[in-house]
C-alpha cells in the first residue's frame, strides 16, 4: 500500500463483544490482564466476530463495515517444527492453507485451523507459512523476469529491481542476528556458512524469529495481527528490535499484542491499552485505558498493577534485593503482589497517586516504608493514606531482631553463646555509633520540618524567604531537637528498642558472622527457610517478625 493509500485509510473498525472500536493503522494495541482473565478467549472472540472465514456460520453483524477483514492470530500454542521438505503451492492455495487451515472451498478456521478449539488448539502452520512465503517470492521473480523480458524486447530500459520477500527476510535477519547466516535459496531453510545445517536444527529462538518475520510479511494490507505472547522464546536483547522493525515494515496493519512481559508492553510506546479484568464464561469485563491519564504512575508500574488479580503492596528497594524477597515471602499467603519502588518517597507518591485514580478503585494498594526517624504523628498520618511503617528503623533490621536470631540458632543447632554474641554485637554497634546516630536523627527531623514549612506570604523576596527559614531554625532550636534525641537515645538500652531507632547497614553481615554464616549467606538462608518452608520454618519466621511488620488489611 502506498503512503497515499495509507493516509486515506488511517482507521480500521474492529468489532468487539460490546461495540465497534476504531483503531489507527500502524499504532499497536496492548492487551493486559491477570492470568485467567480471558485475554486469549477475547482475542478468539474478536477473530470470530470480524473474520468471515472463521466459521461457516459467520456471527459478525450484518451492518459491520468491512466483511473482508483478515484477522490473523499467532497463538502462543504453536509448533515451531520446520519440515524437511517444503511443498510450495500456488498463491491462492497457500493463502487458504495459512489463513484458514485448508484449501477446500468449505474450509473454515474454526474446524480446519483450530480443530474446533480456537482458544487452546496447538497451531501447526510453519510449513504453510513457508509455502506462502516462497510462493509469493516466486511470483515476484517471475513477474520481474517478464517485465525485464518485455523491456528488452521493445528496447526500453529495465525498471529498478523489486525487493523480493527473501531479500526482505534476509535483511531483517541480518539486522537482528548478524552473526548467524540465513540461507533461503532453493525453497528451503538453512543456517550457517561453511558448516551449513537444516532450519529444523535452529534454536527455538531462531525458529520463532523466522516464523514471526514470514508471518508478518505475508499479511494483506489492513489486516489485524494478534500476537499472543510475542516474547516467547525470544531473547530480551532482540525482542524489541524484532517487533519495532516488523511494525515499521507493516504500518498498514494493526498489531495487537497479548503479553505478560511488562517491559515489552511499555516498549510499544502506545497509549492504546486494553485492560481485561475477567471473563465469567459469558461476558468479559474490560475497558481501554489511556496511559496519558495516569501520568503520575510509570507505564511499567501501571501495567504491573493491572496485570495481577492480587492486592498490591509497594515497598522500598529494588527487585531481586533481599528486602524485596523478604516482603514477597512474608505477604505471599495474604494474596499480596509486592512491587519494589526504590525510595520511600516513591512508595508514598505511588500509593497516593493510585488512590487518586477512580478507574483503578477495584485494586487494593498499600505501601510499606522504613520507620527511619519518623515521629509517631508522621507515622499515624501516613497510615491514614494506606502507607504503613515498619516497627524497626529499616527493613534490614528485620533480619536481626532477637526473635529471628533465636529461631536461626535453633535451626542451626548453634550453642547459646553464639546467640548472645550476635545480640551483643547489635548493642555494641549502637553504642559505638551513638553520637553519629543522634546527629543523623536530628538532621532527618529538620529536613522533615523544612519540607512541611508553609510560607503563606507569596509576596516575599528570596532573601526574605531565607530569613524566615533561618528565624525558624535557629541554633538554639536545633540544639533543643538534638537534646531531645539524646534523651531518647540515652533511655534506649533494650535491643528491640535499639532496632527501632538504629540505622546501620552493617548489622546483617555482622550478625551473620557472629552466627558463623559468611557474608550475605545469612539473609539468603532466612529467605530460603521462608520460601521452602523447611519443617514449618515459614510460619515460625512470620511469628518471629509479626510484631515488627504491618498487619496488612
Amino acid at each position: 500500500m502506498s503512503q497515499q493509500e495509507l493516509g486515506q485509510n488511517q482507521q480500521i473498525a474492529i468489532l468487539f463483544p460490546d461495540k465497534v472500536y476504531e483503531f489507527e493503522l500502524g499504532i499497536p494495541v496492548v492487551f493486559l490482564g491477570a492470568n485467567g482473565s480471558g485475554k486469549t478467549r477475547l482475542c478468539t472472540e474478536i477473530e470470530k466476530r470480524n473474520d468471515t472465514r472463521f466459521s461457516s456460520t459467520f456471527s459478525g453483524r450484518r451492518s459491520y463495515p468491512d466483511r473482508s477483514l483478515l484477522v490473523h492470530r499467532l497463538s502462543a500454542q504453536k509448533s515451531l517444527s520446520i519440515p524437511d521438505i517444503i511443498t510450495i503451492h500456488g498463491i491462492e492455495s497457500s493463502e487458504k492453507d495459512l489463513f484458514i487451515g485448508a484449501q477446500h472451498e468449505s474450509a473454515s478456521k474454526y474446524q480446519s485451523k483450530y480443530n474446533s478449539n480456537p482458544s487452546t488448539a496447538l497451531v501447526n502452520d510453519y510449513d504453510k507459512a513457508l509455502s506462502l512465503f516462497f510462493s509469493r517470492n516466486n511470483i515476484i521473480l517471475e513477474t520481474q523476469h517478464d517485465i525485464f523480458r518485455t523491456s528488452d524486447k521493445i528496447g526500453l530500459p529495465r525498471p529498478p529491481l523489486v525487493t523480493t520477500p527473501i531479500e526482505q527476510v534476509i535483511e531483517i535477519w541480518n539486522y537482528l542476528l548478524p552473526n548467524r547466516k540465513l540461507d533461503l535459496s532453493g525453497g528451503a531453510v538453512h543456517v550457517g556458512g561453511n558448516v551449513r545445517y537444516h532450519g529444523k536444527e535452529m534454536s527455538d529462538g531462531e525458529r520463532v524469529i523466522l516464523y514471526m518475520i514470514i508471518q508478518v510479511l505475508s499479511l494483506k494490507p489492513k489486516s489485524i495481527l494478534i500476537i499472543d505472547e510475542p516474547e516467547l522464546h525470544i531473547h530480551k536483547a532482540i525482542l524489541n528490535k524484532l517487533w519495532d522493525k516488523l511494525e515499521e515494515i507493516r504500518k498498514n496493519c494493526v498489531f495487537i499484542y497479548v503479553t505478560h512481559d511488562l517491559d515489552f508492553a511499555a516498549s510499544r510506546n502506545t497509549n492504546k491499552v486494553l485492560w481485561v479484568r475477567g471473563f465469567d464464561g459469558n461476558k468479559w469485563d474490560y475497558n481501554f485505558i489511556n496511559t496519558d491519564d495516569y501520568s503520575e504512575l510509570p507505564e511499567a508500574l501501571l501495567y504491573e498493577i493491572i496485570g495481577t488479580r492480587k492486592k498490591i503492596v509497594f515497598v522500598e528497594g529494588e527487585r531481586g534485593s533481599f528486602d524485596y524477597q523478604l516482603y514477597k515471602e512474608l505477604y505471599a499467603d495474604k494474596n499480596y503482589h509486592v512491587i519494589p519502588c526504590g525510595s520511600c518517597k516513591q512508595v508514598i507518591n505511588y500509593v497516593k497517586a493510585k488512590r487518586g485514580y477512580n478507574a483503578l478503585g477495584s485494586i487494593g494498594v498499600v505501601g510499606i516504608i522504613d520507620r527511619d526517624f519518623r515521629t509517631d504523628d508522621e507515622i499515624n498520618s501516613l497510615a491514614k493514606d494506606g502507607i504503613y511503617t515498619l516497627n524497626v528503623a529499616e527493613v534490614e533490621n528485620l533480619f536481626v531482631v532477637p526473635e529471628l536470631i533465636d529461631f536461626v540458632c535453633r535451626q542451626m543447632g548453634s550453642e547459646s553463646e553464639k546467640n548472645e554474641e550476635a545480640k551483643r554485637f547489635v548493642i555494641d554497634q549502637y553504642n559505638r555509633l551513638f553520637n553519629s546516630q543522634i546527629k543523623e536523627a536530628t538532621i532527618k527531623t529538620i529536613n522533615s520540618q523544612i519540607k512541611c514549612m508553609n510560607i503563606k506570604n507569596y509576596e516575599l523576596e528570596p532573601q526574605e524567604i531565607v530569613d524566615s527559614i533561618i528565624n525558624e531554625f535557629t541554633a538554639d532550636y536545633i540544639q533543643r531537637i538534638m537534646d531531645d534525641k539524646k534523651i531518647i537515645y540515652d533511655k534506649t538500652t533494650d535491643m528491640t528498642e535499639i532496632l527501632r531507632i538504629f540505622n546501620h547497614k552493617g548489622l546483617v553481615t555482622g550478625v551473620g558472622e557472629k552466627l558463623g554464616i559468611k557474608s550475605n549467606d545469612y539473609p539468603r538462608r532466612v529467605i530460603n527457610l521462608l520460601k521452602y518452608d523447611t519443617g514449618g520454618s515459614k510460619q515460625q519466621i512470620i511469628n518471629a517478625l509479626s510484631k515488627y511488620i504491618p498487619d496488612l488489611p
